[in-house]
């Protein structure tokens, strides 16, 4: 059953997710989840450990068992990983359990935020060696392309490069408030047609 205020922020790693998500959740007065941290926890290992010792597809399985986990939940931000919307089942979990939220960047603006991070499994070259700021901008502007229509299916979209963070959260509490409340009206009316009719 779908309920719109469990929220779920997708975007390229580096887009905010885990910065913007616990201070949107706090500004609805939702809990927050970061879904990288809770797969971590429930492994006891670092998602770069999994990847590294059981390969991406098991870790994409342990993805969608957390994920599963939150089917009923209410009033809740969930931030999620970069690829989780690749996966057929996590993609189609999140769309009829929840509201999906785009945190969009450019190639460029990604690249020089994740250029100095060494804990993107994704980014590293193929001998597990680091990047060119170039190449890494390379690599995301394909891996976008791909993600493209998954991210573009999300109810609501915010460009999170070009504005404060402050700014961002503002706008998504406005975008959501409203959404839910849009809504809310359908289905309340929805409701009084129905009985209408009977």
């Amino acid at each position: 059953m779908k309920d719109i205020s469990l929220i779920f922020l997708t975007g390229f790693s580096g887009s905010g997710k885990s910065t913007i998500g616990p201070l949107l959740a706090n500004s609805l007065g939702y809990e927050f989840i970061d879904l990288d941290q809770a797969i971590e926890q429930s492994a006891g290992k670092s998602i770069t450990r999994i990847f590294a010792e059981e390969g991406e597809p098991a870790f994409r399985l342990l993805e969608l068992k957390t994920l599963q986990k939150l089917a009923g939940k209410t009033e809740m931000v969930v931030s999620l990983g970069g690829g989780v919307l690749e996966r057929d089942e996590c993609f189609s979990f999140i769309r009829e359990n929840g509201t999906l939220i785009y945190l969009k960047s450019t190639p460029g603006a990604l690249a020089k935020r994740l250029c100095h991070k060494t804990d993107r499994p994704l980014l590293l070259g193929d001998n597990g060696t680091r990047l060119s700021r170039e190449e890494i901008e390379r690599k995301i502007t394909i891996i976008l392309e791909k993600r493209e229509t998954r991210y573009s299916a999300a109810e609501l979209t915010v460009q999170t490069d070009t504005k404060r963070i402050g700014s961002t959260v503002e706008e998504l509490t406005r975008k959501i408030n409203r959404y839910i409340r849009q809504k809310e009206q359908y289905r309340q009316k929805k409701q009084s047609d129905n009985h209408a009719d009977n």
